[in-house]
């Protein structure tokens, strides 16, 4: 008897693990050029292309499909024909932008059929527009406005929203990965992230509090990866005009159950203007780790810098002398010394081919101490938030739905005579938010070419605010706002294979900061409410003349109301009023030609928005602005540029800008003045068997056109000084950067 068991054993285990062996090769679709470090996977199997585009990778019986990956291109699935060898062409996301899955609305869809205005920016794309900073790509965007005073002041607009805010930008939430890059009050900061740990960027343009709660601008989601090389080290270093340079390490892998990526960045420039030194150390890592049904991400991302604040300049000397700091900010050296920590953990089960769940839990925190001619502030903030999801999903249904949960310790004080010691104490604050978001979102694919979108977000959000500086008395307070119920509903329909149409109707709000609730004696204002508004927008998106022309349409009009306007009451003192409604209505348009497959491979694209911003009622300290242009933003927004690829490795890009006018106060009684900007810069890659390296260099603001980068707007005049609305943009400039890259198998 054993005897027989032994033989059936032996005969029996060859078809067990019967295996074939495939090989074939993996080409560029455009140029024909072999793909270097391609991931080719089975459910059993994984291997690597090698510098020839060649792999070899065992199969069993049960294998039907392998999949085939690598970064900057969009992945292809092949089935397993019985064939001995496979020529797979992939496609870089840039030339397939309809076929890419997107996630901008916590679920996943393809671009091609999502109900909304969502933009995608690749990885190729913002290493190209510049090596240091997030500026040049996000005002690729229809719709977005990025102006830059400096590395550490910015502000982002979408579609008007966030316009008015003085320094900052507020009214759109931003995620990295998992983590919330949003303050509690509102504010977002981006400007501080390396560009070395950022593969791919989601903009949704609109109301977004049916899926991130407050939200009423629209959202931006960057996320990292590792590639999918096996092993890959990448050093970077730049030098450019100003003093700047860049290093840069990035070490990423890809085991069969594991990714991981480190990135170390350090950031200098010395600064156009005076009073302009800037020092950047970023660290970053990102970790997944997965089983058969289960995924486990780990994230930690550590900013810290020292960067002298310029400030903004009056007209007169923003013409004579644009490289000079204001005065009151040069005479004390003002600058801000900060630090940001933070970490994040993901888990995702697949409990079935049905249902999946997901956790998220974050820890962050920020110190900061900024020196101003006004005071010292030392800041400090802890942030807690977590979220929880369960998703339901079958052929035609996937409905998402979780509780997020959001809370900030916020303490801040303020000194004179520039010394954090307790004779100098001015001020002792510490503000508590919190902000639970309840969602449910559904997508429904009833037939093909049919999907239809739904979301319901709501939100809760309490402030506490205690007064520790009791000298000029107590005020203190806590402010629970009305739940707010934003509702998102969409409508997407396929009229081809490569085109689409959508309509959307959206709600959004945008909760008040604290310090918007307070009174001038400090106590809380019961009255303020969160800014709200109705969208309403239809488009387009797909491929036509061949498939060779990718176009994207959104019409759309928001009216917003109880308006939030920061009316300043000292130099550094703003109190919060419900002043009135905006409307907000334009035409955001972005084409890309796409080049026919050859050996050279040129792209054509033009994007821009045209736009009507309002204000529809508004009445402040007396003066009834209703009618007058929305502040801070232009009508009009134009882009175009050409792209260049050729079979050497060699890259060659152009691009213009165009910023119409814009009113600089509510009056409308100062506008600044339209300008272009040209920007050219070219590179070229080399490969030497394992080691790869790339050359690249620009100039930007080619025609060295003068120009202001961004505006305090609403600027008051303190005294016989005129107002200081400007901020100098830069003027001809450089870089040069070098790219070492080793690759693994």
């Amino acid at each position: 008897m054993p005897r027989c068991l032994l033989i059936l054993l032996l005969a029996v285990t060859p078809r067990l693990f019967a295996q074939q062996i495939i090989s074939g090769t993996i080409r560029d679709r455009q140029n024909g050029q072999a793909v270097t470090a391609a991931r080719i996977t089975t459910r059993s199997s994984v291997t690597y292309s090698d510098l020839q585009g060649r792999f070899k990778l065992p199969v069993r019986d049960h294998d039907s499909l392998f999949t085939v990956q690598a970064t900057f291109y969009q992945p292809e699935i092949v089935r397993i024909t019985g064939a001995a060898a496979y020529t797979v062409e992939l496609s870089l996301q840039e030339q397939n932008l309809e076929e890419i899955t997107v996630s901008a609305l916590r679920s996943e869809n393809k671009l091609l059929t999502t109900a909304g205005a969502v933009s995608l920016l690749a990885a190729p794309q913002i290493s190209r527009n510049s090596p240091v900073a997030l500026e040049p790509s996000l005002n690729q965007v229809p719709g977005i406005l990025m102006h830059t005073g400096s590395f550490n002041t910015n502000r982002i607009t979408i579609r008007g929203i966030g316009s008015r805010s003085p320094y900052g930008t507020s009214k759109i939430k931003a995620y990295l990965d998992e983590i919330p890059l949003t303050s509690g009050d509102g504010e977002t900061t981006l400007e501080d992230l390396s560009l070395l740990a950022i593969s791919q960027i989601e903009v949704v343009r609109g109301p977004v509090s049916g899926s991130y709660g407050s939200g009423l601008g629209g959202a931006i989601l960057l996320k990292s990866s590792p590639g999918t090389e096996h092993l890959k080290v990448k050093g970077n270093f730049l030098t450019a005009s100003f003093g700047t340079n860049k290093t840069g390490l990035s070490l990423s892998g890809n085991r069969r159950r594991s990714s991981h990526l480190l990135v170390s960045d350090r950031l200098h420039c010395n600064g156009y203007r005076d009073n302009n030194r800037y020092d950047r150390l970023n660290l970053f890592s990102w970790n997944r780790f997965e089983s058969k049904k289960a995924v486990f991400n780990l994230l930690f991302d550590l900013v810290d810098l020292k960067a002298f604040i310029p400030s903004s300049l009056d007209y007169e000397t923003y013409l004579t002398s644009p490289t000079r700091a204001a005065a009151s900010w040069a005479a004390v050296k003002g600058f801000e010394d900060s630090r940001k920590i933070r970490g994040a953990v993901t888990w995702k089960q697949q409990w079935n081919h049905q249902v999946t769940t997901s956790s998220t839990g974050v820890l962050a925190s920020h110190r900061n101490l900024e020196l101003r001619p006004f005071n010292l502030l030392q800041e400090q903030a802890l942030t807690a938030s977590g979220r929880i999801s369960a998703r339901y999903q079958n052929h035609t249904l996937k409905i998402n739905s979780g509780l997020e949960l959001f809370s900030e310790t916020y303490h801040w004080e303020t000194f004179s005579n520039g010394k954090a010691q307790n004779e100098n104490l001015l001020s002792d604050n510490l503000e508590k938010r919190i902000y639970g978001n309840l969602f449910v979102q559904g997508n429904w694919n009833p037939v093909q070419q049919l999907n239809l979108e739904s979301s319901v977000n709501l939100n809760l959000t309490r402030y506490d605010y205690s007064d520790r500086f009791l000298t000029d008395g107590n005020a203190y307070g806590r402010r629970n706002f009305e739940p707010v119920v934003s509702p998102r509903v969409g409508i997407s329909y396929l009229t081809g294979k490569k085109n689409a149409l959508f309509m959307l109707v959206s709600h959004g709000f945008s909760a008040p900061t604290l310090e918007e609730t307070l009174l001038p004696d400090g106590q809380v204002n019961p009255e303020i409410k969160p800014e709200t508004g109705w969208n309403f927008e239809t488009g387009a998106r797909g491929k036509t003349f061949a498939n060779r022309l990718y176009y994207d349409l959104s019409l759309f009009r928001m009216a917003v109301k109880n308006l939030l306007v920061a009316r300043r009451t000292g130099e550094d003192a703003y109190v919060g009023v419900n002043a009135g409604k905006t409307s907000h209505a334009g035409l955001e348009f972005a084409l890309r030609y796409l080049p026919p497959p050859g050996r050279w491979s040129t792209t054509w694209l033009v994007n821009g928005t045209l736009a009507r911003f309002r204000f529809k009622e508004f009445t402040e300290m007396g003066n009834n602005y209703a009618g007058n242009q929305l502040t801070g933003v232009p009508s009009v927004v134009l882009h175009a540029g050409v792209e260049t690829r050729t079979p050497s490795g060699f890259e060659g890009n152009l691009h213009l800008r165009f910023t119409g006018r814009m009113p600089l106060n509510d009056a409308n009684s100062v506008f600044s003045d339209a300008y272009s900007l040209t920007t050219l810069n070219a590179g070229k890659s080399f490969r030497l068997k394992s080691v790869g390296l790339r050359v690249n260099g620009g100039v930007n603001n080619l025609f060295n056109q003068k120009y202001a980068s961004m505006f305090l707007i609403n600027a008051p005049a303190f005294g016989n000084a005129p107002p200081r609305y400007y901020y100098p943009g830069l003027p001809r400039n450089y870089f040069v950067a070098l790219a070492i890259e080793f690759t693994g198998s």
